[in-house]
């Protein structure tokens, strides 16, 4: 079962001072982000997961990405969410945890030009020019709004049926984002884990539990 850590703070020290050193490393790589965290627009969340808490993380990020949602539609899209997860000590642990959650919602947000990404702790990592980055000092979900021009060199290559999705979405049409996928409307994510696991194959077919 998932244990709430740390409530939504926009200081990632709150959460753990590499978090920090890590945040900063981050904005000396994206545009966008330096601007987000002056305006206060970047916000983070800390939670423990042990294997078996899949379905419980799809429903978190499901809860995190409409709140993202609201707050997008008032403040614009600046706004980052992120949320580390504590539990998975290695790449492979945190892979085995995390990634059939963040590809289900992926697909669920895609079409609302919403990107959901995975960290591993300690993923090593170079940046588009070449440069190491600083490995994440612990796994997260980051939440963040979709540029199609500038994340389509890397979607193209490595997730293009997610780019297509963006590419094709009108932006958010405030639309229940499983209503098409599944035919109706949910109200708790986690019953229909399984089922989006047929919806939504993973290319990597990696263990969803």
């Amino acid at each position: 079962m998932l244990q709430q850590l740390h409530p939504l703070t926009t200081d990632p020290a709150d959460i753990g001072p590499q978090l920090a050193e890590h945040q900063t490393d981050m904005i000396s790589r994206c545009p966008y982000l330096g601007p987000s965290v002056e305006r206060g627009l970047t916000s983070w969340s800390a939670y423990r997961a042990e294997p078996g808490d899949q379905a419980d993380l799809l429903a978190l990020l499901v809860a995190n990405a409409e709140e993202f949602r609201a707050d997008r539609r008032v403040r614009g899209p600046l706004v980052c969410r992120n949320i580390a997860i504590s539990g998975p000590s290695s790449i492979t642990e945190a892979q085995r945890l995390l990634d059939w959650p963040a590809w289900f919602a992926r697909n669920l947000y895609a079409p609302v030009q919403m990107m959901v990404g995975r960290f591993w702790i300690g993923v090593q990592l170079d940046d588009s020019k070449g440069s190491a980055m600083m490995p994440p000092p612990v796994s997260f979900f980051t939440m963040r709004h979709a540029i199609p021009n500038r994340d389509g060199l890397f979607l193209e290559a490595k997730l293009p049926q997610i780019m297509a999705i963006l590419a094709e979405g009108p932006g958010d049409d405030g639309r229940d984002v499983f209503r098409e996928p599944l035919g109706r409307a949910v109200e708790t994510p986690a019953t229909v884990y399984q089922e989006l696991a047929t919806v939504f194959p993973s290319p990597n077919q990696r263990p969803r539990s």
